[in-house]
């Protein structure tokens, strides 16, 4: 007898045993997929209550933070691990719908689980995978939507989706990596203006009293330091607007397509920093036209969805340019060739892959590339900034201690004298 597609069986992993799921007690509807890299999971598993016990021996204050966490915005990891185990899924014969559905059950992030679930009911009533997903754009990337349209047409959506998961997450590695390095030493320098700003505002004045009441001659230093000090204290209403200011203008100007084209031209010019900015927009976008073209995109609108996930203006304007020139008949290795953006070496290899016609692999070659140099690049950064910093720090600590110590020393002096 024929089985129908809701009686299917699977062979379980760990045995013989089988689970239909048409004949699954209420208890054991949920089920759960064992996910082991280079594994292909060929049953269904009944969940175990290991997560439940988990939660309730979890603090009262882990779990409202979790909770919290559920109700924001859908991170990378959490798409990751959606289109990770769809591939797994669809690979291992299970429909679609009892898929999406599945996955919607095990997902934490609230606006994840239930977009998770309008799209099983857009598909249930005869809508394509893809144009459910296009509802939801603001969780879905362009690219991922162009992504499994593609596989859906070609039939390797198992193959797509688990492309995207690791793009998915090899992008929110190289964000992080650059984020990370970025964010401790603005924290340091915003410690040390914050201690110094403490010093002049409320230690330097009562100290400067002292010394003036001597009515001897300050050492230079010690008079550019009171003097800076005078200054915050009677204009620090102003200092402290202006700098709100600034972040308000920046912010702003972010607004306007002229706004963010300069601003994002300004961070890749950045030393050190503008560098690490490069190469991860860099490694982004060769990983993500290597998963486009590969899933058979046209390469123009390939570019033209790559474009728009750069996340940088500069770039962005470029790789638009250069669909224009491909649409006009000049290799997309010509286009950018002499372009400051994008780093001869680069160039010659996606010359190299549109002559073999193997572009889609010579882009990976260049993102695992870039991703490495990133990678170094932020193990340098760690090494070289914790010194600096430590040197800046106490050089501007240290001249402010100078220029009260050396008053006091030659009072010392002159009572010694006498």
């Amino acid at each position: 007898m024929e089985k129908k597609a809701q009686d299917f069986l699977l062979d379980a992993t760990l045995g013989e045993k089988k689970y239909e799921l048409d004949k699954a007690e209420p208890q054991e509807e949920k089920i759960t997929l064992a996910i082991e890299e280079g594994a292909v999971p060929v049953s269904l598993l009944k969940e175990v209550s290991a997560r439940t016990r988990a939660a309730r021996e979890k603090s009262l204050f882990t779990r409202m933070n979790e909770a919290v966490q559920s109700m924001g915005s859908p991170n990378a990891k959490d798409k990751a691990t959606f289109f990770r185990l769809m591939s797994i899924m669809i690979n291992a014969g299970i429909p679609l719908i009892k898929s999406l559905d599945t996955v919607s059950e095990q997902t934490t992030n609230v606006k994840m689980r239930n977009a998770i679930f309008e799209i099983a009911r857009s598909v249930e009533k005869g809508g394509s995978f893809s144009d459910a997903l296009a509802n939801y754009t603001n969780i879905f990337a362009d690219s991922h939507i162009g992504m499994i349209r593609s596989g859906e047409a070609s039939g390797q959506l198992n193959q797509t989706l688990k492309q995207l998961a690791i793009e998915v997450e090899k992008n929110a590695s190289i964000v992080r990596k650059v984020k990370g390095a970025m964010m401790y030493p603005m924290f340091i320098m915003i410690v040390m203006l914050a201690v110094i700003s403490g010093m002049m505002i409320f230690v330097v004045p009562k100290i400067a009293e002292i010394f003036l009441q001597s009515g001897k001659e300050l050492p230079t230093l010690t008079r550019v330091v009171i003097g800076m000090s005078d200054f915050m204290q009677a204009r620090w209403p102003l200092v402290f607007g202006g700098i709100v200011g600034v972040v308000l203008a920046v912010m702003g100007a972010r607004r306007t397509e002229q706004g963010k084209y300069a601003t994002d031209w300004i961070l890749i010019k950045i030393p050190i920093f503008g560098e690490l900015l490069k190469k991860s927009i860099l490694a982004r976008f060769s990983r993500s036209l290597s998963n486009l073209l590969s899933s058979g995109i046209p390469i123009i609108q390939g570019l033209k969805i790559n474009a728009k996930g750069l996340g940088n203006a500069v770039y962005q304007k470029r790789v638009e340019m250069a669909c224009e020139d491909i649409s006009r008949g000049i290799p997309l290795g010509e286009s950018l060739r002499d372009s400051p953006e994008f780093p001869n070496m680069m160039v010659q290899m996606i010359s190299v892959g549109e002559q073999t016609a193997q572009l889609d692999n010579i882009a990976t070659k260049i993102a695992e590339y870039y991703e490495d140099e990133v990678d170094t690049v932020v193990n340098s950064l760690s090494k070289v900034l914790e010194p600096l910093i430590l040197v800046v720090i106490g050089v501007t600590v240290g001249g402010i201690i100078g220029a009260i110590m050396m008053p006091i020393i030659q009072m010392t002096q002159i009572s010694g004298s006498m």
